[in-house]
Order: structure tokens, then sequence, then C-alpha cells
């Protein structure tokens, strides 16, 4: 062969693995976004079964233990005065509740659960509720402005439906 064959076998040669080096390159980046897709719905899927955990457990202390039973009936009927201790273990039971509210709002916020879950999580915090009400109203300076805003334009909204 001669030396131009010889140079324009090389240069097909070499552009053949140019289109092959790109081709996988291509293959790669596609493998690599779906794997992050796949991530990305692993990591929201856990962070919703993270509140829904909570809130099941929320629910189960309050099955399962008569005292907290009776102590939420009582408070959220207002129908009895509560004692000071009472008062005061509510006041952390509702702490407890809206800090869930807080992380869904932030997961929210973070894009791993969309608006339709968030509002459904933050349905055990019974903001109709005028003990909840006062409880937030008195607190809700303990939280972040973004979260104590959505919480504030979510009781107009029930409000103004009512």
């Amino acid at each position: 062969m001669k030396r131009e064959n010889w140079k324009n076998l090389m240069e097909a040669v070499g552009g053949v693995a140019i289109v092959a080096s790109l081709i996988f390159v291509g293959m790669e980046t596609r493998n690599s976004t779906i794997q992050a897709e796949l991530t990305t719905r692993a990591i929201e899927i856990t962070a919703y079964q993270d509140l829904i955990d909570n809130i099941s457990d929320m629910n189960a202390l309050t099955v399962e233990n008569e005292y907290v039973a009776r102590l939420m009936y009582k408070s959220l009927n207002g129908a009895e005065e509560l004692t000071a201790l009472e008062s005061f273990r509510l006041s952390r039971a509702f702490f407890l509740r809206f800090r869930h509210g807080d992380m869904a709002y932030f997961q929210y916020e973070r894009g791993a659960i969309d608006e339709d879950r968030l509002r459904s999580v933050l349905n055990p915090l019974n903001l109709g509720n005028p003990t909840t009400r006062k409880f937030w109203e008195q607190n809700q300076d303990n939280f972040t402005t973004g979260y104590r805003d959505y919480l504030n334009a979510l009781i107009a909204e029930r409000d103004a439906y009512e």
C-alpha cells in the first residue's frame, strides 16, 4: 500500500473510533439520567413514607394510650378545662405535630413531595380546631417564615370557605 492509502485508511479508522466513542458517551449519559431519575423517585417515595409513618405513629399513640386519647379528646372538644400539666403535655403534642408539618413543608420546598401530598400530610394539624389555632397563633414564631406563611394561607383559605 502506498503512503496515501495508509493515511486515508487511518483517517477512516479514526473517524469510526470518534463516532463509536460519541455513541458510547451518549449511551452512558442516557443511563446516568435514567439512574438519577430513579434515585429521585426513590427519595420522593421515602420522604413521603416517612411522613406517613410519622402520622401513623401519632395516631397509634392516641389509639394505644388512654391518657393521650383522653387528653386529645378533651383538648380538641374544648368541653373541659385542662389542668396545668395537661396544658403543658398538650403543647408538647402540638409542637410534635407542627414539627411534622414543618418537615413536610421542607420536603415540599425541596421538591421531594408535591403540594397535594403536602396538604394531605398537614391534615393531622387540625387547623380548624380552636385549640389548635390558639396554639399556632401563640407559637408560630418558632417556625420558619415560609412554613408560617404557608400555614397562615391555609388557615385563611379554610376560613374563607366557612
